[in-house]
């Protein structure tokens, strides 16, 4: 059965809504390979249409933090380019689209608001198709749409996610690592926003032994600090030779906020993702002072910044409301 007969079943009002938390990738010195789930909430919700009632291209709203952003219509574009390269092939199902993205942050804040928008697809269009998506499934399919792995599992499975390709390189292996209930994560989101691959696209073909060993080093030390809870172990880890030194220009916050905080009970700082945000680990002992400083620091900046204390979230992605037929 091919999926226009599949469609043909499908009446108009059936829709379904996922929750999907954000996340921060890196986390220093893992590029490409750890990810970690944060409670920034965002929900999808896909609704059909009647036949007959379609348009040339999804009806896409846009709430929160998402919808505020200066060029709403480029947030459309993009979120429309992404369903679309998911769906290319299914123009029917495709015109026939309701969907509502609410989000706490924007796009391209480096917060995992792309990634939620690419396992949503993903999940709708396996759904519509009466396939019931795995996160191993989901994992695969955004990796071929993204190419990076870590962001997507960590929102798929919840927790430190920790990835790298098979052997084989036929799939990404990957282990959830639990996050310390007590470490607190604060993000410091511009108004500003960064497109991803021009930031990958910053980074230089080749480096050094010396600085790949370096970073080898570090992300095993950060594994075993969230592993053991150890405070000392996570202040040794956070340092990156591989991204961040190029990546620091188009976020001058992140050098500023290292500097504001040089002499506060922190436990790191590192940039989120590609960009723009910026993460700082902290206990939760510590966590009003950091804010406090945090808040007195943006006082003092011409830009205005949005803070958020965040804890790690424990669960990946999961399906809120139901009524496909």
């Amino acid at each position: 059965m091919g999926l226009e007969d599949i469609l043909s079943g499908k009446d108009a009002g059936e829709m379904f809504s996922l929750m999907i938390p954000g996340s921060t990738c890196n986390l220093g010195p893992g590029l490409d390979t750890i990810g970690l789930a944060l409670e920034i909430q965002n929900t999808m919700t896909f609704q059909l249409v009647e036949p007959g009632q379609e348009s040339d291209r999804p009806v896409i709203k846009l709430q929160g933090e998402v919808a505020n952003q200066s060029l709403p219509e480029h947030q459309n574009y993009l979120i429309e380019t992404i369903i679309n390269k998911i769906w290319q092939n299914d123009n029917k199902l495709f015109r026939r689209l309701q969907v509502t993205i609410r989000s706490d942050v924007p796009l391209g804040s480096g917060l995992g608001n792309r990634t939620a928008t690419i396992i949503g697809a993903l999940w709708a269009y396996n759904l519509l198709k009466d396939s019931i998506p795995t996160a191993a499934t989901l994992l695969a399919e955004g990796c071929a749409v993204e190419g990076h792995p870590e962001s997507l599992a960590a929102s798929l499975y919840g927790g430190l996610a920790v990835c790298t390709p098979s052997i084989d390189g036929s799939r990404i292996v990957t282990q959830s690592v639990k996050w310390p209930d007590e470490w607190r994560i604060v993000a410091i989101i511009p108004k500003y926003t960064l497109v991803t691959k021009n930031m990958r696209d910053i980074l230089p073909k080749q480096v050094s032994m010396e600085d790949a060993i370096a970073n080898m080093q570090r992300v095993a030390y950060l594994v075993a600090a969230v592993s053991r809870v150890d405070e000392s172990a996570m202040k040794e880890s956070l340092y990156d030779r591989l991204h961040e030194p190029y990546r620091e220009q188009f976020v001058p916050e992140l050098a500023k906020i290292r500097q504001e905080l040089a002499n506060e009970p922190i436990l790191g700082c590192a940039l989120s993702g590609a960009g723009s945000s910026s993460v700082v680990f902290v206990h939760k002992r510590n966590e009003h002072q950091v804010l406090e400083r945090l808040e007195h620091w943006s006082k003092k900046e011409e830009s205005i910044y949005k803070i958020m204390s965040l804890r790690a979230a424990a669960e990946g992605v999961k399906e809120v409301e139901c009524l496909i037929g």
